[in-house]
């Protein structure tokens, strides 16, 4: 496989493998803080993906690309059928969802496949790739 961009790098150093689930992580979390900012503590996620992998490494991707961590209280993981991610700040909630036809793609991944899937998702259109809600909440 060629080099890999340097996110996708320390993300396959700090996961212990590279796959498309820490990919989409890493991708929700880009479009978080492309909303909502990069300030720590400035915004809560919702990480519905439960805590079994190889949804849940989902949860490694959005520490990696957002201020928000287990650790720091920052994401909660929550139980789900379908993996998304929800984040809440003080006016606004961000709903990031992948796209039916990429959550079949990356099921039916064989597993000699995932980095070089993953590496598609890293490049992929954020439109193609997610569906994203945004929520303005009154005060």
């Amino acid at each position: 496989m060629s080099e890999l961009p340097p996110e996708l790098e320390k993300a396959k150093q700090f996961h212990s493998h590279l796959g498309p689930y820490v990919t989409v992580g890493l991708r929700m979390g880009q479009a978080i803080t492309q909303k909502l900012g990069e300030i720590p503590f400035s915004f809560k996620i919702k990480a519905f993906t439960g805590n079994v992998p190889p949804v849940s490494c989902i949860v490694d991707g959005l520490q990696l690309s957002t201020p928000a961590t287990v650790g720091n209280g920052g994401i909660q993981i929550m139980e789900a059928m379908e993996p998304c991610a929800v984040a809440l700040n003080n006016t606004e909630q961000l709903e990031v969802k992948l796209r039916p036809e990429v959550l079949e793609s990356i099921r039916n991944c064989e597993s000699e496949a995932q980095e070089k899937l993953a590496l598609q998702l890293w490049t992929m259109p954020e439109e193609r790739l997610f569906q994203i809600k945004v929520v303005h909440l009154g005060k």
